[in-house]
């Protein structure tokens, strides 16, 4: 392990960046929003209220608020907060506040708040003993074999609409990671976590709406059960599944994190965006190891724009992608410890190491409180060329 590791904003090409803040989050419960130099603007103390401090997310709202999902992958205490821009916690849902089936363990992995103002969050629960009739693999027989549900929550906390993995998705569908006990932790021989989800969003205004493609209704809602290295797309009307994407780019995805469609306005909009961890070892030889962020033409699923650069990034867990809107990527390498702003020809612009799940980037003008903060766009930085460290004094 390395003692001495430059932290902070350590790459900065002001003229080349979509300049504005960026939210991160460290365990347990503190969120923070940074300027392109790495100085804190604001920073929120997360641990009010009755959920377990852990962070998994955190997303600044246009109201200048900060939603905050609370929880361990199987936690039945987690919840999901939401604190205003001086810290006062103004909304929280708790499993005990409406979750709608005993069975479902506490909000997981992600949270997102839809243009209606109502909330989606991923949720665990059990795959009930009648569905676990079609299981087929006698390894997966006579075991718990875990599943999602996604939960749409309005703001009076009532649960409006709910889905449940096994009641649409293939049961016999799994990847080698995924047999009992593969999962430290609360896991062992007697449990699978056989979904995994770790993304939810409901889709936004797009082009293929516009012309005609039911699937990609505005409201759709996307998932990313990185169990199943599949990216599925639920039609809300009625639950079914519309659209999936495993991808072929060396050897398909590999437990993926962060999959959502780019919205109106930035370039790429419309299609989808994925860090491919490479997660498996047992994939092709090519992909483990090596991590991707993609951008998919949800139509052709073919890739139009990857970010890659070999055994150098590679992030095994976690992570994030994110459009931004001069065209350039902001990329979390959550294993790395760093978030960095890559353009389309693959030049780092921005780098920053410091420890998150994940990152998220938001102009001046997000909110009315980023906006009062002035303009984000600081002090170039750039890395001395020769690393080394000389002595305290000159050596004999």
């Amino acid at each position: 392990m390395r003692t001495v590791y430059p932290k902070g904003t350590t790459l900065y090409k002001p003229d080349r960046c979509a300049n504005g803040y960026t939210i991160l989050w460290q365990r347990p419960a503190v969120v923070k929003l940074i300027d392109m130099n790495g100085r804190t603007v604001r920073e929120w103390d997360a641990s009010a209220g009755e959920a377990t401090p852990r962070i998994d997310r955190a997303r600044l709202l246009d109201n200048g608020n900060v939603l905050v999902l609370h929880g361990g992958m199987m936690s039945d205490d987690g919840g999901i907060q939401e604190y205003d821009w001086d810290g006062n916690l103004v909304w929280e849902f708790l499993p005990e506040g409406g979750v709608p089936h005993p069975n479902l363990l506490g909000p997981h992995h992600d949270v997102f708040r839809a243009p209606n103002g109502h909330t989606l969050t991923i949720c665990r629960e059990a795959v009930p003993p009648e569905h676990m009739a079609r299981v087929r693999d006698p390894r997966y027989q006579g075991i718990t074999l875990y599943g999602d549900a996604i939960l749409e929550i309005a703001p009076d906390g009532s649960v409006v609409w709910e889905w449940h993995g096994y009641e649409h998705l293939d049961l016999n569908h799994y990847r080698i990671l995924a047999s009992p006990g593969w999962h430290a932790g609360p896991f062992n021989s007697t449990e699978c976590d056989w979904m995994h989800t770790n993304t939810v969003q409901a889709l936004p205004e797009n082009r293929w709406s516009d012309a005609g493609d039911e699937r990609f209704r505005p409201g759709n809602v996307m998932i990313s059960p990185r169990s199943l290295d599949t990216v599925y797309l639920i039609d809300r009307a009625n639950g079914e599944v519309v659209w999936s994407y495993t991808g072929d780019y060396m050897g398909g995805l590999s437990g993926q994190h962060e999959p959502h469609m780019i919205p109106k306005g930035l370039p790429g909009e419309g299609n989808v965006l994925i860090f491919d961890n490479g997660a498996s070892p047992w994939k092709d030889l090519g992909h483990a190891g090596r991590s991707y962020a993609l951008e998919i033409d949800p139509t052709t699923k073919e890739v139009v724009w990857k970010y890659e650069n070999g055994e150098q990034f590679h992030s095994s867990y976690t992570s994030s992608a994110q459009r931004l809107v001069n065209g350039n990527t902001l990329i979390c390498e959550s294993a790395g410890a760093r978030v960095f702003e890559v353009t389309r020809e693959g030049e780092i612009v921005w780098e920053y190491v410091e420890g998150t799940p994940r990152a998220y980037r938001y102009p001046r003008d997000h909110c009315p409180q980023t906006a009062a903060l002035g303009d984000p766009t600081g002090v170039p930085v750039t890395p001395p060329k020769d690393l080394r460290i000389a002595p305290d004094r000159p050596l004999d």
